[in-house]
């Protein structure tokens, strides 16, 4: 035992002079080593483990020796879990507490651990040794010298692999975390503003460990912590600063998102401070091919959201610097493709700021002419704004231009935003809506209300955009979370289903009232006649017995097996047979009764029928749509053309009932063959088309999207089957929702609609552009038109719909109010806003005759997802 202390004590030497000593004891130090691995007792010594723990929480100078004594150690200790000194914990000690200057030395002891895998057991957690790692890296800056650039990302992608393949070293469990442990110490260090300097590139490594898919989760995670604006500021700085030097393809992405996730809180002034620190440093990406890619399309979505005029002349600078120096005597496709981007940034802010000095100067020396449409689209953008600077107006805001008002995206509201236009535009439905008297009790027809208020407000504000808060609340189905995505369509056909019962119920009780008066007077009379009471029914319900049959409105698509056919068939006995079918026929004689607003607008009548093949019999029924569902063939290819009337008519084909899908015949008593058939026998004088896109994909788990080639008909023509024969209503389109990227469970919608003097309006949440029917034509994947909405060929009696709205006058008292209200307070806003721009600023200009409140600009959306991510980032790709 005494033999077993002393060579211990001598390995320990040893060990010290190597690590400690100067180039002569590190010499010495080996040599000694050497040769007491000749002593008999020396392979059988049972504390190497504890030696190297001396050794790693000691002092180290001569860390480029660690690498080597590593290796040495790794003959005599075994594959064991240490519990008691864990080495993976011990070696992130080390580099806690180790200066290491080279990055070199690092990445040589991160592959000596690869190469041992004692020093990495599975059973191990190694959160502490990947924390130290990142610590480390951050402490090494770019090299000046071009030579050993390529080196110090060499040795950044060395440190990434080592992450990656500890991540996957770990168990499931620890997998997620260990990133999450990265990502904060990252983020420690990054938003660090007390730091005397700015981290270093190689830090960019760690983002690369991170997927491109978990990205905006990771970011929103960051600014959901409660972090202050100045470390969030600071944070995007450096990832900024990082953009001419790092050369993965991660980086841009964390920035981008960053950059959106600050937007969706409204974080403008963090964006600004950003821009003007990091601004020349960010150009210079621009400069370097190889980073060129990653960096333009942050750099341009940076300068298209410029509102602030002070930045104007830094960023002409900048432009003609890069241009000038580097993107003309380059001439790349890459370089071509930069300068027509920075042209179009040029004229958009000369546009914004009209009066900045040299504006006309420039655009006679612009290398190449601005592309207009881009132009045009990106013009009236909502723009950074900070609320201490002034503001300078632009020639005309979104509202004087267009009077069209947006919709605020309240988060991820963009499905129910872009319906709620496309509604607006259904122009009888809008007028109805507008000039009905819902009931005055305060809890019936709440959504009625809250669309009458809104509507009223999109016609007649004044305002740029409005927040639909209201809407969303009184509408939004109880199983749609808050904050997360939805589906238009799902949210569309809620909404009408609301409208349609609240307004149902209040028909049922005022005719109710009514049926009771007239029953007493016909009692009165009946009894002095006859003696006796007779019973009275209304059309759709036995109100004297209170039996009321109610059911949603369905799609076609709704009707699927025998058991619903069933239920619709006991429902069409009691509803469609009766004079009153509910729903306004084409003729317009259902007259008698008063019929439901969204069935009188959007409704129509369909008779479905199943007919055995094997006895021939065939059964009907009758029932009300609202749209049509209509769905790919499957023997159509993805690459394959399909119209929207191609669609319709594949719908009302006869369809075959096979196999799994066989038909269950009341007569044969058995499952049968057969075929079933849809004819439409009233066509509604509004019809809504929703074109199934979306397929469930086990694998994922998401509702994955079909990528047709679809022609979206402007004309199309719907068969309908009369007593007599089959004519055809032809429809022409008005509106369409658009879904924005590959899953429905992600992406963004927007809406293209046109008024009635033939104008195409985009409708992007807030922010509202013209546009062209063409430009909606030639939308390609992933956007995707998905609800059409038609309109039947056929005027309007008197020509009471042939205005975009009507009269203020006409409308209620109550509406009237609502809108002199919101006049009122938007007027007032704007003088608050000026006044106290003025006192921020003490050498501010008197406010100009007709300024507009640039400030009032809506939010962008806030709906985006790993796909359209990657579009933004790709300027090849258009969202």
């Amino acid at each position: 035992m005494h033999t077993e202390e002393i060579l211990k004590y001598d390995i320990k030497q040893c060990l010290n002079l190597i690590m400690a000593g100067n180039d002569t004891e590190v010499s010495e130090g080996w040599t000694k080593l050497k040769k007491l691995e000749s002593e008999p007792i020396y392979g059988h010594l049972n504390n190497y483990e504890t030696i190297l723990h001396e050794v790693l929480t000691g002092t180290i100078i001569n860390v480029q020796e660690l690498p080597r004594v590593l290796i040495w150690f790794s003959k005599y200790l075994t594959e064991k879990p240490f519990t008691l000194h864990s080495i993976s914990n011990d070696i992130a000690i080390m580099l806690k507490n180790t200066e290491i200057s080279d990055m070199s030395h690092l990445t040589m002891i991160l592959q000596v651990l690869l190469e041992h895998s004692v020093y990495l057991p599975d059973s191990i957690n190694h959160s502490k040794l990947c924390e130290a790692v990142v610590i480390s890296l951050s402490t090494f800056l770019m090299p000046c010298d071009p030579r050993k650039i390529s080196e110090f990302n060499d040795n950044a992608s060395k440190v990434q692999n080592f992450l990656e393949v500890i991540r996957l070293k770990s168990k499931n469990i620890e997998n997620d975390n260990l990133i999450l442990i990265c990502l904060q110490t990252l983020y420690k260090i990054i938003s660090d503003t007390k730091g005397k300097q700015e981290p270093g590139p190689g830090l960019a490594a760690v983002l690369q460990v991170v997927k491109s898919s978990i990205i905006p989760q990771a970011v929103d995670w960051i600014l959901s912590e409660s972090h202050s604006d100045a470390q969030l500021a600071q944070a995007l700085k450096v990832l900024c600063s990082w953009l001419p030097k790092w050369r993965g393809d991660r980086l841009s992405i964390w920035i981008m998102e960053f950059i959106i996730g600050l937007e969706k809180r409204h974080k403008y002034s963090i964006l600004i401070e950003v821009t003007k620190a990091k601004l020349d440093v960010m150009f210079c990406a621009l400069s370097v091919p190889v980073c060129r890619q990653n960096a333009s399309p942050i750099i341009f979505y940076i300068l298209r959201k410029q509102g602030s005029p002070s930045l104007f002349q830094n960023i002409v600078r900048n432009i003609q610097i890069v241009m000038s120096n580097f993107l003309i005597k380059e001439d790349s496709e890459s370089s071509k493709e930069c300068i027509q981007n920075l042209v179009d940034i040029m004229k958009i802010l000369m546009l914004r700021f009209p009066n900045q000095h040299g504006c006309i100067n420039l655009e006679n020396n612009f290398p190449v002419q601005p592309r207009m449409h881009i132009v045009k689209e990106v013009w009236n953008d909502h723009v950074w704004i900070d609320e201490m600077e002034e503001k300078e107006p632009l020639i005309e805001t979104p509202k004087t231009h267009l009077g069209k008002v947006g919709l605020s995206n309240l988060g991820n509201t963009c499905y129910m935003n872009s319906v709620l236009q496309a509604l607006l535009m259904t122009k009888q439905f809008c007028y109805e809506i507008l000039m009905y008297k819902p009931s005055n009790k305060a809890d019936d027809q709440v959504v009625l209300k809250k669309l009458q208020n809104l509507f009223t407000l999109l016609l007649y504000s004044k305002r740029i955009s409005l927040a639909p808060t209201e809407i969303l609340l009184a509408s939004r189905p109880a199983y749609f979370l808050p904050g997360q995505q939805q589906d238009s369509s799902e949210f569309l056909c809620h909404l009408l289903d609301l409208l349609h019962e609240q307004e149902k119920s209040a028909i049922i009780i005022c005719e109710a009232n009514d049926s009771k008066e007239d029953r007493e007077t016909n009692e009165m009379s009946t009894m002095s006649e006859e003696g006796a009471s007779i019973k009275r029914w209304t059309t759709e319900e036995d109100l004297s017995e209170s039996i009321v049959l109610e059911r949603k409105t369905q799609s076609l698509a709704d009707f699927t097996d025998g058991e619903d056919l069933a239920q619709v068939q006991q429902l069409s006995d009691s509803h469609s047979d009766s004079t009153d079918s509910g729903i306004q026929s084409v003729g317009g004689e259902d007259t008698n009764t008063q019929v439901p607003l969204v069935h009188r607008v959007l409704g129509g009548k369909c008779k479905i029928t199943y007919q055995c093949a094997q006895c021939d019999t065939s059964s009907h029924n009758t029932d009300k749509f609202r749209d049509l569902q209509l769905c790919f063939p499957e023997e159509i290819q993805e690459n394959q053309e399909v119209s929207v009337q191609d669609l319709i008519n594949y719908y009302l084909t006869p369809e075959k009932l096979t196999g799994e899908n066989k038909y269950r015949c009341d007569k044969c008593m058995k499952l049968c063959d057969a075929q079933r058939i849809i004819k439409i026998l009233h066509a509604p004088t509004y019809l809504i088309l929703i074109l199934k896109h979306f397929r469930y994909d086990f694998d994922t788990r998401l509702r994955t999207k079909l990528r047709h080639k679809v022609m979206y008909n402007e004309t199309i023509q719907l068969p309908v089957s009369t007593p007599s024969c089959t004519t055809t209503e032809t429809y022409q389109l008005y509106a369409a929702v658009v879904h924005s990227g590959y899953s429905m469970d992600y992406g963004h919608y927007f809406t293209y609609a046109r008024d009635l003097k033939q104008n195409w309006y985009k409708f992007n949440d807030s922010y509202v552009s013209q546009t062209t029917f063409n430009d909606f034509k030639s939308l390609k994947p992933p956007d995707t038109p998905y609800i059409l909405f038609y309109e039947k060929n056929v005027p309007f009696e008197g020509g009471l719909y042939d205005e975009d709205k009507p009269e203020l006058s006409t409308l209620s008292k109550h509406l009237q109010e609502l809108v002199a209200n919101d006049t009122t307070a938007y007027i007032e806003e704007l003088r608050h806003q000026a006044e106290k721009s003025q006192r921020g600023r003490h050498n501010s200009i008197s406010l100009r005759k007709n300024e507009n409140s640039d400030d009032e600009n809506p939010p962008p959306t806030s709906c985006h997802s790993k796909e359209d991510f990657t579009m933004r980032t790709n300027p090849n790709c258009r969202r």
